[in-house]
């Protein structure tokens, strides 16, 4: 066993449903036979030589143990079958790169890079110097271990990643790369804390020059019950429309977080507007994304704004009249079109309380109507 659950096991912490192996022969072979032997389903990424098997909700990861060579700073690794110690040497922090035998009664962590000091004096320290320019994104995943276990990053690791981001090697990270070290950020207890000190340190403004306000995330220290992207629009919330667009780009986000991006800034650039008739506030609302309306009324600092954003999603949203299409049309509405100007008119009427009974609509509909003659 190796990486993480060794980790949390030496640190007393709970052990998640997710546990990494480091095999020295063939591990797909031997993923295969544990999977029928568990009932699992199995899955080959045979470029790594890994493999990962499903059982109900666990999930079991074996790798074959092997070397990494990074052709250029930013690439994926070409890996080739090798040893437990150089499979332990390729990993990204010490903390991280111990590993317990299966085999024996009372085994020892397998601990050459002084992961045990690391845990004891809570630091979170590389195996090397080019351990960044190898792989960038460990600028990212090196601010989660931080904040997750409440460790510091040593002050050489730091150097190291200011001597990458100097570099401009976040650059050559793909988007989507990118986006999966957000995604892992974002479902963590303390990703506004993550996020700020990613700010902090550069690496979101290497990511793109955009991200470098945590006004948004300011507010979310400590909060840790917020969905995903609910912490996507804390970092949206003060970009321009343009810079939202470059950022969407950047990560080559799938449509729904690009809409909360985008939907978030709309919010922001609308918000002195959100203390009109209701009707007007919700006709604005209506097409926007709810998750983005939810996110952007945690984190708006108007509690006016925010209190009319929840009454929207727990009210206003779900208004509509009391009479049908059926109904206009047995009052005399003529069908097609005027039937849903109609029934809008009434919507709008009731939502800014205009009317509050069947009986007050049809009133209104006979005015409309006598109108319309």
């Amino acid at each position: 066993m190796v990486g993480g659950p060794v980790r949390d096991a030496a640190l007393d912490l709970p052990v998640a449903n997710d546990l990494d192996f480091v095999f020295a022969g063939d591990a797909p072979a031997l993923a295969a036979e544990l999977a029928e032997e568990l009932g699992g389903e199995v899955t080959v990424h045979s470029r790594f030589g890994t493999t990962t098997i499903l059982v109900e909700e666990d999930r079991v990861d074996i790798v074959t143990a092997r070397s990494e060579v990074y052709p250029f700073p930013g690439s994926l690794p070409e890996v080739s079958a090798s040893t437990l110690d150089d499979d332990l040497a390729r990993r990204d922090f010490s903390i991280n790169a111990m590993a317990l035998p299966l085999s024996e009664d009372a085994p020892e962590v397998i601990d050459p890079h002084g992961g045990l000091e690391n845990l004891a004096n809570q630091s979170v320290v590389t195996l090397h110097p080019g351990s960044f320019t190898d792989d960038p994104t460990r600028l990212m995943r090196a601010v989660r271990y931080e904040q997750r276990l409440g460790f510091q990053i040593s002050e050489t690791t730091l150097a190291e990643m200011k001597h990458t981001l100097a570099g401009g090697h976040a650059d050559a990270v793909s988007g989507d790369r990118w986006r999966h070290e957000f995604q892992k950020i974002f479902e963590e207890r303390r990703a506004a804390e993550m996020l700020l000190r990613a700010i902090e340190l550069s690496v979101l403004p290497a990511i793109h020059p955009a991200l470098t306000d945590g006004q948004g995330l300011t507010g979310l220290a400590g909060e840790t019950h917020l969905p995903p992207n609910g912490y996507l629009a804390a970092l949206a919330m003060s970009l321009s429309a343009a810079d939202g667009e470059d950022v969407r780009r950047r990560l080559n986000l799938p449509a729904d977080w690009a809409r909360v991006v985008r939907d978030t800034i709309a919010l922001r650039e609308s918000e002195s507007s959100f203390d009109g008739q209701v009707s007007r506030i919700s006709r604005f609302l209506d097409g926007l994304d709810p998750n983005a309306i939810a996110a952007f009324a945690r984190i708006s600092e108007d509690p006016q704004v925010a209190a009319r954003l929840r009454r929207y999603l727990d009210e206003w949203r779900l208004v509509s009249p009391a009479l049908t299409g059926d109904d206009l049309l047995a009052m005399g509405v003529p069908p097609g079109v005027k039937i849903g100007e109609v029934l809008r008119e009434l919507n709008v009427a009731k939502l800014d309380g205009q009317v509050s009974s069947e009986a007050d609509e049809r009133a209104l509909v006979q005015q409309i109507i006598s109108r319309g003659n």
